[in-house]
């Protein structure tokens, strides 16, 4: 049995390891984005560098879901979100990590949904323990550089009759006119990613 300045020292050590482990893989904006390959839902590989090297602002990610209730009224409307960043120079994609959703449940979603960005699957989630994210929609908007520009929602209600502000789309607009963002994190919400080996 150890003695007890020696538990409480390792006790300690664990602690700040534990928390030094969950800092080191939360990305947010400053941070440098590491570079990563996806393959979308029709069999297209999609990698970051390739992207950004293509792009003429940057790329932005956006963590999604089959069925969360608070990505889904987002749906009907999603499509002129991300054609505005199209327009504004960024290379649009949505990812889905969820442990609990099929590659042909996410091809049939993005089919049904007829959306106008490529739909990645995440198998394991790997991309999502890359940055950290933990919610969906929960939105990374990434510069030429690879640093992080933008981290949190796509606006401030998933209901469009309750939205007041749109601070993915804000965020869109300075970055493009080669502004400095005024808001780069917001409070997100959403759905919890649901990992691989983790009980959902």
């Amino acid at each position: 049995m150890l003695k007890k300045p020696i538990f409480l020292l390792f006790s300690a050590l664990l602690i700040i390891s534990f928390i030094t482990y969950n800092n080191s893989f939360a990305k947010g904006p400053g941070d440098k984005a590491d570079d990563f390959s996806l393959v979308s839902t029709d069999g297209v590989k999609f990698n970051l560098t390739e992207a950004l090297y293509n792009s003429k602002n940057g790329v932005i990610v956006m963590f999604w879901s089959t069925t969360c209730p608070n990505v889904q009224p987002y749906n009907d409307r999603i499509n002129d979100f991300a054609n505005h960043y199209i327009e504004k120079g960024f290379t649009v994609w949505a990812i889905n990590s969820n442990s609990t959703e099929s590659l042909e449940e996410v091809a049939s979603h993005s089919k049904k949904n007829n959306y106008s960005f490529p739909m990645l699957k995440d198998d394991n989630n790997v991309v999502a323990d890359m940055f950290g994210a933990t919610r969906t929609p929960e939105v990374y908007m990434i510069g030429k550089d690879r640093t992080i520009l933008y981290h949190g929602r796509i606006s401030n209600s998933k209901d469009k009759s309750d939205e007041t502000s749109l601070d993915l789309k804000n965020a869109v607009e300075e970055a493009a006119g080669g502004k400095e963002i005024s808001m780069k994190e917001t409070k997100f919400f959403g759905c919890t990613i649901k990992r691989a080996g983790q009980d959902n």
